[in-house]
C-alpha cells in the first residue's frame, strides 16, 4: 500500500507541473519534417505505374499526416523526454503509429474506387516508424552523452613485492594438479609464460576458474599475493565489480593474471583459415548481435535481456581501459591459442564505476570565451574506457609529429575514418546553434591542456570563442610550440583587423588546404 501511495502521489505531482502533459510544439515540427522527406523521396523511387505520384498522393499524405499527428498527440508521442526511459518514449510511438497505421489502411479502403496503394501505405509508414526511431535514438544519445575526460591516476606503490608474503612452495601433488589445470586451458605455453613472469606455483598464488566475483569475495584480504583467473572476462556480467572484488583482495603491488579474447581474435576464430562467404556472414552477424546492439541504446536493454551479458566482443582497449579503472597497471601480455593472457599489478584502489551505457555520443569539458566552462558534444571514436589508457599508451607506443600516438588502440577502425574526414565532430554543431562555437576559432581546450599555454595566451584564448574550424588546417604545425604560434597569430589578427575578417580570410584558406593540399585530421 504505502508503494501504491507513492506511485500514486508521483503521478500526482506530474499532472501538477504546468505544461507537463502539453506536446511540444518542436517535436511535432521535426516528426512532420522528417515525414515530408521521406514522402517526398519515396514518391521519387517507388515503382509507381502513375506518371505523376505526387500529384495522385499529395493530398492523401496530408490527411494522413493528420491523423499521425493527431494520434501522437493523443497518445502522449510528443511529450518531454527529459525525464522519460527510452522504453516508455519507444512504446507511445509505436502504438500512437500503430493506430495511424490502422486509420489510414481503412481511409484507403474508403477510398478505394482512387486506386491508392495500400502496400505503398505500408511502405511509407514503416518508413515513418523508422525515421521516428532514429530521431529518439539521436535525441537520447545527446541525453545519455557521458562525460569523457583524461583519467589523471592516484599514485601507488609500484614494487612488486610490496606485499610482502612468503614464497613457500606447493608440495609436488598440489603442483601436478594445478599445472594440468593451467594445461587444459592454455597448454604448455601458457604454463612457461606465468612461470616466467610470477611467482606461480608458491603458496601465495591462487589459481581459480570462475565468472562469479562471489567466489572471489570469500577469499580473505590480503591472503594471496597473486590471483589467476582462466575464465575469459567475455563470460563476465559485470566486469567492473569482478575486477574491483579482486583488488579488495590483493595487497598493492598483487598480481592479478587474466584472459580474454579480443574483438580480432574472435574474428580470426570466426572466419578461420579458409575463409567462406558463409563465414564472413555469420561472423558479420555475430558482429552486429555482440558488437553493435550493446551500444544501441533502442536494443541495450534487448541484447542484455537476451544474453546476460555473457559471450561479449570484447576490444583489448576495452579491457585494458576497465582494468586501469579498478587500480590496476598492465605488465605483461601474451597470445596464447587464440586468447589474450595479461599480467597486471595493483597499482590504486578500485574505481568501481561501471558503464553500461556507450553513447555513440560523448561530452567534453572545455574552457570557452571568458573562461567559462561548457560542454563540447563529439561521436565516440574511441572504445570504451579508453579515457584511462593515456598513461598506458604513452608507455607503449611512440609518437607521431603532431603529438599524437602512433598505433593507437584506443581508436576504432569506424573512429579513424570519422576522424580522417571531421565526422566525429558533426554533433558541435549543436554547440555551434548554442553559441558556445563558431564557425572559425582556435580549439576548445580541455583544463589540463590549457594550462599548459603560457599565461598571455590564456587570456587572448578567453577573449574569443573557439571554433569548429581551427586555425591548425592553414599552418599544419608539427609540435606544441608550433600550434601555439600558429594560434597566437590568428588570434592577434583578430584583435587588430577585427574577427568577422579574419574569420572569413580563415575560412578561404582552410577549405583550400582541405581540398587542394588534402589536409586531414590524424
Amino acid at each position: 500500500m504505502p508503494m501504491k501511495n507513492k506511485l500514486m502521489g508521483n503521478k500526482k505531482r506530474q499532472k501538477e507541473i504546468p505544461g507537463f502533459n502539453n506536446p511540444m510544439i518542436v517535436y511535432i515540427i521535426v516528426n512532420l519534417a522528417i515525414n515530408c522527406a521521406i514522402f517526398y523521396f519515396m514518391v521519387g523511387v517507388f515503382p509507381f505505374v502513375n506518371n505523376n505520384p505526387v500529384k495522385k498522393y499529395d493530398w492523401p499524405f496530408f490527411a494522413y499526416q493528420i491523423i499521425w499527428i493527431m494520434l501522437g498527440i493523443a497518445y502522449k508521442k510528443y511529450l518531454s523526454i527529459r525525464k522519460q526511459p527510452i522504453g516508455q518514449v519507444v512504446l507511445r510511438s509505436l502504438k500512437a503509429d500503430l493506430f495511424a497505421v490502422i486509420f489510414g489502411i481503412i481511409l484507403l479502403i474508403i477510398l478505394r474506387e482512387f486506386k491508392y496503394s495500400i502496400g505503398f501505405l505500408l511502405w511509407l509508414s514503416a518508413c515513418f516508424i523508422l525515421g521516428e526511431m532514429i530521431f529518439i535514438s539521436i535525441v537520447y544519445a545527446f541525453k545519455e552523452a557521458q562525460y569523457v575526460d583524461l583519467a589523471i591516476p592516484v599514485e601507488g606503490h609500484d614494487s612488486l613485492n610490496s606485499y610482502g608474503h612468503p614464497e613457500v612452495p606447493m608440495n609436488l601433488e598440489t603442483t601436478r594438479t594445478l599445472q594440468q589445470l593451467l594445461e587444459e586451458s592454455g597448454g604448455e605455453k601458457l604454463v612457461r609464460f606465468l612461470q616466467t613472469n610470477i611467482h606461480l606455483f608458491v603458496s601465495s598464488s591462487l589459481i581459480i576458474d570462475t565468472t562469479n566475483r562471489f567466489n572471489i569475495e570469500k577469499v580473505a584480504i590480503d591472503r594471496y599475493a597473486t590471483i589467476i583467473n582462466l575464465k575469459k572476462v567475455n563470460e563476465i556480467r559485470e566486469i567492473n565489480a569482478f575486477f574491483a572484488v579482486v583488488n579488495d583482495r590483493l595487497p598493492l603491488g598483487g598480481i592479478f593474471v587474466l584472459c580474454f579474447e579480443s574483438k580480432s581474435q574472435r574474428k580470426r576464430r570466426i572466419i578461420g583459415l579458409h575463409p567462406t562467404m558463409r563465414n564472413y556472414l555469420y561472423y558479420g552477424i555475430d558482429y552486429f548481435f555482440r558488437r553493435v546492439l550493446p551500444k544501441l541504446n533502442l536494443t541495450r536493454e534487448f541484447y542484455f535481456w537476451v544474453t546476460n551479458g555473457t559471450n561479449r566482443s570484447l576490444s583489448k582497449a576495452e579491457v585494458l581501459g576497465r582494468l586501469y579503472c579498478c587500480g590496476f597497471e598492465f605488465v605483461i601480455d601474451r597470445k596464447i591459442n587464440g586468447i589474450s593472457y595479461v599480467i597486471t599489478r595493483k597499482k590504486n584502489p578500485p574505481n568501481r564505476l561501471e558503464v553500461f551505457n556507450f553513447s555513440p555520443i560523448i561530452k567534453l569539458r572545455r574552457v570557452g570565451k571568458d573562461g567559462k566552462r561548457i560542454k563540447v558534444y563529439k561521436l565516440r571514436t574511441m572504445h570504451p574506457y579508453s579515457e584511462y589508457l593515456q598513461d598506458y599508451i604513452y608507455k607503449h607506443h611512440n609518437l607521431l609529429s603532431g603529438g599524437k600516438f602512433r598505433a593507437d588502440i584506443r581508436v576504432t577502425t569506424f573512429g579513424g575514418f570519422l576522424r580522417r574526414y571531421w565526422l566525429d565532430e558533426l554533433p558541435m554543431l549543436v554547440n555551434f546553434m548554442k553559441r558556445d562555437l563558431k564557425l572559425v576559432g582556435v580549439r576548445p581546450l580541455s583544463e589540463q591542456y590549457f594550462k599548459l599555454y603560457s599565461r598571455e595566451l590564456q587570456q587572448l584564448r578567453t577573449r574569443h570563442r573557439p571554433g569548429l574550424l581551427p586555425p591548425y588546417y592553414v599552418d599544419l604545425p608539427n609540435s606544441f610550440s608550433e600550434i601555439q604560434a600558429s594560434e597566437r597569430r590568428y588570434l592577434e589578427a583578430c584583435e587588430k583587423r577585427g574577427t568577422f575578417i579574419t574569420d572569413v580570410h580563415y575560412f578561404f584558406m582552410i577549405i583550400y588546404r582541405i581540398l587542394f593540399r588534402k589536409a586531414r585530421s590524424r
